[in-house]
């Protein structure tokens, strides 16, 4: 089967086409003409440059192709968020109508766990009806919506996968290789006692489960959501973790729980950052895996090869 695979040059997106490959698809990365594809020629994949702005462009990286994933993202924590942002929202649309109108069969979407708001902290589940309190997690709704609309419009199967944030290779900004610089310089951030609890997953896995879900059988539903997670721990102990696979035990920055607007500004935290960590964020992926799809990785494998790509890349020796 042919799948192409749009922000396929990115951290998640790298990790959908190497599984991709590996469960025998045929695959075309779509990028951006100024994307680094040195990993994605290293896998012998069909890269194109495409003009995400231009319809045709992108109908034309999609032609032939029975699967369309959807990797691009761009807003981010710290940035000015927009609810009709060009990538979450209009490329997402732009992507679904292209894929439709090639005759693709599905659409998969990547999706985020930042949707959820901060009202439990008991695991949660696909059912669970998020209040959008921070921007972000609006954008991430809208997104949503916006590939189920579309797809309905369209006449495409969509799906969306909300993995569990996630630790692994080729990370260049995400919270963990953070973590890590700050690991390294014995600065390692502690909020409150460090018993906040976490859901996390191995990149890798999330890959897998991309292409897991280009075969899935949808039973004639036009679009499904899955959570996904590949292990649950506490800052604590994704620390120790971390003390483990770097060979030394970092010192560390207390932090209180509830810190006041100029420490949050000294220590260039949000507010949304504070109850990343002290609210527990756990998910509950009992639908995927009733289905059949199984993480493979531990915590211990994810740090593991997350430090030694870092070490590599960066060259620290912590």
């Amino acid at each position: 089967m042919n799948a192409v695979v749009f922000g396929g040059s990115g951290f998640i997106g790298s990790h959908t086409v190497e599984q991709l490959v590996l469960a025998g698809y045929r695959v075309t990365a779509a990028v951006r003409e100024q994307s680094d594809s040195t990993f994605l020629d290293s896998l012998g994949v069909n890269v194109v440059r495409v003009d995400f702005s231009d319809p045709s462009s992108i109908a034309a990286a999609i032609r032939g192709h029975e699967l369309v994933y959807n990797c691009t993202a761009d807003a981010k924590l710290h940035t000015v968020i927009d609810t009709e942002a060009e990538v979450e929202v209009k490329l997402t649309r732009r992507l679904i109508e292209a894929a439709a109108s090639q005759g693709a069969e599905r659409f998969v979407q990547l999706s985020t766990i930042v949707m959820y708001d901060f009202r439990t902290g008991d695991p949660i589940d696909e059912s669970y009806v998020t209040v959008p309190e921070y921007p972000i997690q609006a954008l991430a709704v809208k997104r949503e919506e916006v590939v189920r609309q579309a797809g309905r419009e369209a006449g495409i199967g969509t799906i969306l996968l909300r993995p569990a944030s996630t630790i692994g290779v080729r990370d260049l900004s995400s919270f963990f290789s953070r973590l890590y610089q700050a690991h390294v310089h014995d600065q390692y951030p502690v909020i409150g006692d460090g018993s906040g609890r976490v859901s996390l997953i191995d990149t890798r896995d999330i890959g897998r489960a991309m292409a897991w879900l280009g075969s899935l059988d949808m039973n004639g539903q036009a679009d499904n959501a899955y959570l996904l997670k590949g292990f649950d721990t506490t800052w604590g102990g994704l620390k120790a973790e971390l003390d483990r696979a770097a060979g030394k035990a970092a010192a560390t920055i207390r932090i209180p729980e509830n810190p006041t607007e100029e420490q949050l500004a000294q220590l260039h935290l949000t507010p949304f950052a504070i109850k990343s960590f002290t609210v527990n964020r756990l998910w509950n992926d009992g639908k995927i895996r009733q289905q059949g799809f199984a993480p493979r990785y531990s915590l211990a494998d994810a740090v593991d090869a997350a430090v030694r790509d870092l070490i590599r890349r960066n060259g620290n020796r912590s």
